[in-house]
């Protein structure tokens, strides 16, 4: 089937078609039929196999019916790569929105848009708000469903689509997947349709690499001389050929220490042309921002190799993926983060590591996630196959790993709904959004749910008789006839925070107020992710913690969260005091990237932490809620007047602070000219700040 004979408006399909999309896929062909009998579907076909297509046909579809549609995916990253290719309907009228972040935003807004990109947590927090916004949907987009099975983002994405079918019963689901071995088990919880396919527009070939032989599922073997990386000869030969390789490791400190000596191979097959690109690609990466990923990230882009991870600041990330993209980056060196991220194949992935350290051991990684990442293997439009290559250290190894993960089946998809910690925060979001406020209700809510589809309900509802003790116990809710939010359980709710996260609001509430207090406080809380401590630390963190009195004390949580969560008080400490980025990251061990993401978890926090406060009267929320802006920002009290600035972070505010420019009153008063001779003001952001201030 031609991409023309799907019945839409041609100019609609004329934007595909100029991409080079000509021809449907077999199971793209299928699913788009069932489409437009209006049937949901569950679409489970290898990485790369066209799937994101079929879900902006079904967009389509329902906009040129009127019907409005959402999309939902797992991760940021994904989020704006959805809305940069729906953006391109926008000349025909179609307005397409971005929802991330903020879950404590009203969503009336959505409703003026023909199509919403949102993570999971962000559709969460919507139906939270406005369960009314499920009513105007035609069709539910919901990417990597497979993610059903993961303890993080499982129970979220559950309940949502849980709670959309059951508000909407009309609505069309398309839920996008890899090949899971039970996909038939999630189309029939859906009443969707089932597309399952092993077709691939790029063969992939599978393999193992040992000694000096990489051998293939097929049997055939090849030569390749092993040398003291491993697997340098192995990525060198696949450039050589045109191809490009992603390298997946289980550490960050492998993906940077393999870059290094990896580029010493792959600049030797560089030509002038590409040195010119990535000397400039380098270029941009040191002047946009230095960090302490800067000079080392660019000095290995420029023997054609990059590392990636999630210490690496977002334009650091997006750098790297454009110019692997355009072909100038020849290899990738990378956790296993960038795997479920957003589109990015090669002609080769070698997967170096298949254990990880879970905290406690070393184990194997899911067969599913190691499939997922040789999946990436074959570049549509420039391979004619894709090679996907598990590394071993001795030929024992490699025929484990080909029996395990080449020609072992992927793990089936298991609810994880019943983890105590999602389950109380849902449950109390089920009754604070007056979805159910009867146990029957509730039971009845997750009979329909994956986990009520697929086990016996008796265990959930002896877990969920178990919460609702708690949320009463700890004044949540109240059970009367009905079960009904307190005002503390409604407020925690809409703030998309765990109950128990509030309770530990409460303990820092009756202290005298003390910055580091109420820093560790939402530290310790089981939303925030810690920076974990290291052994050689732990002296100062001891001396730190005993010289402050603290809400929460080392009995209360584990060890490892306690001082957690004291090291990260002590690096948003120094963060607000206007420490110097690279001087915190060297200090504490960590990524730009680590220490901007909890910056944002602490700004959320803080926020939450605030508004809770009001609804208990607690005198001290106005010193929150400037603790929670210095914070975000990253300056001291006095800059807070004009760090707000579009175009002004912290280092411009404080050079135009110590210029005299205190409040934006003086700044109205200035030139263009006597903002120039600021250091690291040029004249189009003078202009910029003189228009926005006056």
């Amino acid at each position: 089937m031609e991409i023309n004979e799907i019945p839409l408006n041609k100019d609609w399909l004329r934007v595909f078609e100029d991409e080079g999309i000509r021809m449907l896929y077999p199971p793209q062909e299928e699913a788009i039929k069932e489409i437009f009998k209006g049937k949901s579907l569950v679409v489970s076909v290898p990485t790369a196999s066209g799937k994101t297509l079929i879900a902006y046909i079904a967009i389509l579809r329902a906009y040129s019916l009127g019907l409005k549609s959402v999309y939902i995916v797992p991760l940021r990253a994904l989020a704006m790569e959805k809305y940069e290719e729906l953006r391109r309907f926008e000349k025909f009228g179609m307005k397409v929105a971005l929802a991330m972040g903020d879950y404590d935003s009203p969503a009336g807004y959505l409703k003026y848009y023909d199509v919403v990109i949102a993570t999971s947590e962000k559709m969460d927090s919507i139906l939270r708000h406005d369960l009314d916004y499920a009513y105007e949907l035609g069709v539910i987009v919901v990417d990597e469903v497979h993610l059903l099975g993961e303890e993080g983002r499982g129970p979220t994405l559950e309940m949502v689509i849980s709670k959309l079918k059951t508000i909407n019963e009309d609505a069309q689901i398309i839920a996008l997947s890899a090949t899971i071995r039970n996909s038939e088990d999630i189309a029939k919880w859906l009443n969707a349709s089932h597309i399952y396919s092993e077709f691939r527009p790029v063969p992939l070939r599978l393999g193992v690499y040992f000694d000096d032989t990489l051998l293939f599922s097929d049997g055939e073997e090849r030569k390749i001389k092993r040398d003291t990386l491993g697997i340098g000869n192995l990525v060198k030969s696949s450039i050589e050929n045109g191809g490009q390789v992603l390298i997946f490791v289980n550490r960050r400190k492998s993906a940077e220490s393999l870059a290094e000596k990896l580029g010493k191979k792959v600049e030797r097959v560089l030509s002038e042309e590409d040195k010119e690109s990535l000397q400039e690609i380098a270029q941009s990466i040191m002047e946009e921002e230095y960090t302490i990923y800067s000079e080392k990230l660019a000095k290995v882009i420029l023997r054609g190799v990059a590392f990636h991870h999630a210490g690496l600041t977002n334009f650091q990330r997006k750098k790297v993926e454009d110019s692997f993209k355009r072909g100038y980056i020849k290899s990738i060196v990378a956790t296993p983060t960038l795997a479920a991220g957003i589109n990015l194949p090669s002609r080769m992935v070698i997967v170096r590591d298949v254990t990880r350290y879970n905290g406690f051991m070393s184990v194997h990684i899911p067969v599913m996630e190691v499939k997922q990442m040789l999946g990436r293997a074959g570049r549509p439009k420039y391979d004619k196959y894709g090679e996907g290559i598990i590394y071993a250290r001795s030929e024992n190894r490699a025929m484990e790993y080909m029996e395990r993960y080449i020609h072992g089946e992927v793990e089936e998809i298991e609810s994880k709904l019943s983890n105590e910690s999602a389950l109380r925060t849902h449950l109390l979001a089920l009754i604070a959004s007056n979805m159910a406020n009867t146990e029957e209700d509730i039971h009845h809510f997750f009979e329909g749910t994956f986990y009520g589809f697929k086990m016996p309900l008796e265990y959930l509802h002896k877990k969920i008789e178990r919460i609702l003790e708690f949320l009463e116990e700890n004044e949540f809710i109240r059970r009367k006839r009905l079960i009904l939010p307190t005002p503390f359980g409604k407020r925690t709710s809409d703030l998309y925070i765990d109950p128990y996260t509030a309770l530990i609001f409460k303990k820092c509430y009756s202290l005298p107020y003390d910055e580091f207090c109420v820093l560790h406080t939402i530290s310790c809380t089981p939303d925030m992710v810690p920076v974990y401590p290291k052994r050689g630390e732990m002296e100062e963190l001891f001396t730190v913690a005993y010289s402050h009195e603290l809400a929460v004390d080392e009995f209360e949580v584990d060890s490892e969260t306690f001082f957690g969560a004291i090291k990260t008080a002590m690096i948003l400490l120094e963060w607000m005091n206007e420490t110097s980025q690279d001087l915190i990251v060297r200090r504490y061990d960590i990524g730009p990237g680590d220490l901007h993401s909890r910056v944002e978890i602490a700004d959320w926090l803080l926020y939450a932490f605030a508004e809770i406060g009001k609804i208990l009267r607690y005198e001290h929320y106005h010193e929150v809620e400037k603790l929670r802006l210095r914070i975000k920002y990253g300056v001291k009290e006095e800059l807070l007047p004009i760090v707000g600035i579009r175009g002004i972070g912290r280092v411009r505010a404080r050079r135009l602070f110590d210029s005299g420019y205190t409040s934006i009153e003086k700044l109205r008063t200035a030139t263009e000219e006597e903002l120039v001779r600021i250091p690291g003001i040029g004249r189009k952001l003078a202009v910029e700040i003189l228009q926005q201030v006056r």
